[in-house]
């Protein structure tokens, strides 16, 4: 080989390197399992559901350590990067039975001053059809009544559970983005379980 043959290689070489090492860095992956295995908690795992209605992709991953909820962002249809991560954690309920629901909800404040804001939870108690997270204020009373509920909340969502988990993926503003109440319902509309 010639000498300019060499240096060609070399270079070539090296710019594969720094591309690389750039890529490893930035926390992007060609494979969406890849950058969801590569965030934290960095633990190999299975994707045990997972919600596509947005340009974002919520999944919920399950490890030895627990639930994850994990929000997937794709760039240009082939690069994916997790960019929120949360543990679910058993509600605390203030009606029903402890241990019926597992939630987890976290935000991120994004370029547009809004939250992008991501909801998970598990229920293993086969009455709960679906669970409905508001933000209305529950310190003088707790509301059962769904139209109450719409009605003094700024964010109403009602996610129906399949296989025992639901997720979802929300841009919210930065009034709306906390204090949620976390109430499980049965097929007939009735609350079974209600906490923060």
């Amino acid at each position: 080989m010639n000498r300019k043959g060499i240096q060609r290689t070399i270079v070539l070489l090296v710019l594969i390197f720094i591309i690389v090492y750039a890529f490893k860095n930035s926390g992007y992956s060609l494979v969406e399992q890849a950058a969801i295995r590569n965030s934290f908690p960095f633990q190999d795992g299975t994707k045990v559901y997972e919600n596509e209605d947005t340009d974002n992709q919520t999944v919920i991953w399950k490890t030895d350590n627990g639930y994850y909820a994990k929000l997937v962002e794709s760039k240009w249809g082939f690069l994916y990067h997790v960019s929120n991560v949360s543990m679910l954690q058993v509600l605390s309920p203030l009606n029903g039975k402890e241990g019926d629901i597992e939630r987890t909800w976290s935000a991120n404040l994004n370029a547009d001053n809004k939250y992008d804001t991501i909801f998970a939870v598990k229920s293993n108690n086969p009455e709960i059809k679906k669970v409905i997270i508001s933000n209305d204020n529950i310190d003088d009373n707790i509301s059962t009544d769904i139209h109450e509920i719409k009605k003094e909340s700024t964010l109403f969502m009602e996610l129906n559970l399949e296989n025992g988990f639901a997720a979802t993926y929300k841009e919210l503003n930065v009034n709306d983005a906390g204090g949620f109440v976390f109430r499980g319902v049965n097929e007939k509309g009735k609350v079974i379980v209600l906490g923060v």
